[in-house]
């Protein structure tokens, strides 16, 4: 269910607090690779508080929207991929020794039990066997154990069906943005320590890939919203002026610099945060070096001054994730702002849609 495993396309629908993301594929032969080609695209605002801290409060406003995008995209396959993130995800790396297949599900679902801070009986569980790092000689078994709260994800089937659609897959946001770096970033997948870090509303995703291993998968409950909300109580004004000063507008009576200022005291804490978790990454296996480039993906990567901020930071080069990198995308056909503007909002969608159905 949550596995890393590609095999046929399906619609990639990326549901936030903000809105919905949908986006299809074609899938193309280019020689021996596998070529992407965007056939639809769209994004679809939610109505405020309709999706709160990530659990949805109105399923049926959630439905319609779903299907509002569906409809303006003109996508007409029913089958879609859904990613989720959160607290109701539990991600662990796990290290056993090699076992004969039957022998492994029983110690994972040992693991499991031991590892989850829900009671097993509550959750779906999945787990992806991690190729060795090259010239290993280790014979043992590394193993991402993921968890999922069934109440989350009875939750997201609901909606699924009312806007009657086919759910075939749910994704891990973290899994979701290491599909995407993989199709979109060959090269640095291959031969780089990267961390991308996915800037939701409610949900910072941090994900470690260390020359195409994936390293550390996190989600901090910390985003878009906490900044909006802090900004907005700082200066005593609106949501929407608070969401606008995010992405460059002073509100009146406010100048430039201190905007700037006040964002920069925002963000720290995000920051801070996201500097805990890398911190833990290089202190695992008393590792010496840090990643070798960060990429932002998400409704807040758009914020003015952010990658600058990240490199301040981390002394570690920072920019935007590219969605559409590697994938064919027709200007003349699409609009192009999804495109130019809207690629790292896109991220997930992509991880989604090159995720392909599992046989």
């Amino acid at each position: 269910m949550f596995g890393l495993t590609r095999e046929k396309t399906v619609v990639g629908l990326d549901i936030g607090s903000h809105g919905g993301k949908i986006l299809e594929l074609n899938l193309k032969k280019k020689g021996k690779k596998d070529v992407f080609e965007v056939a639809r695209i769209g994004y679809e605002p939610l109505p405020h508080d309709v999706i709160v801290e990530g659990s949805i409060i109105d399923s049926a406003a959630v439905s319609a929207t779903i299907s509002e995008a569906f409809s303006k995209a003109k996508i007409t396959s029913k089958d879609v991929a859904l990613s989720i993130s959160g607290n109701a995800v539990i991600i662990k790396k796990i290290s056993l020794p090699a076992m004969e297949t039957q022998e492994l599900a029983e110690s994972i679902i040992w693991e499991a039990k031991h590892n989850i801070p829900y009671p097993y009986e509550e959750t779906h569980v999945d787990y992806a066997i991690l190729k060795p790092p090259p010239g290993s000689e280790d014979r043992g078994l590394e193993i991402l154990l993921v968890a999922v709260k069934k109440e989350k994800v009875a939750s997201l089937t609901n909606v699924i069906n009312q806007a009657k659609k086919n759910l075939v897959a749910i994704e891990v946001d973290a899994f979701a943005l290491f599909n995407a770096f993989e199709i979109n970033y060959p090269e640095e997948f291959a031969e780089k320590s990267v961390a991308i870090i996915g800037l939701g509303a409610n949900v910072t995703t941090i994900v470690v890939i260390d020359h195409g291993i994936p390293q550390l998968f996190r989600d901090l409950s910390i985003g878009g919203t906490y900044i909006t909300e802090a900004i907005r109580k700082d200066l005593n004004i609106g949501h929407q002026e608070a969401e606008a000063l995010l992405r460059g507008v002073s509100p009146a009576g406010v100048s430039e610099a201190d905007s700037a200022t006040l964002l920069e005291m925002n963000i720290k804490e995000l920051l801070d945060e996201i500097e805990k978790t890398l911190a833990f990454y290089t202190a695992e296996d008393r590792r010496e070096k840090k990643v070798d480039q960060i990429y932002l993906c998400g409704g807040l990567a758009g914020m003015g001054g952010l990658p600058a901020a990240f490199e301040h930071k981390f002394k570690v080069p920072t920019v935007p994730f590219n969605s559409f990198r590697k994938i064919h995308y027709n200007d003349k056909k699409l609009d192009p702002a999804y495109d130019q503007d809207m690629a790292p909002l896109f991220s997930v969608a992509v991880g989604l849609a090159t995720r392909k159905r599992e046989k």
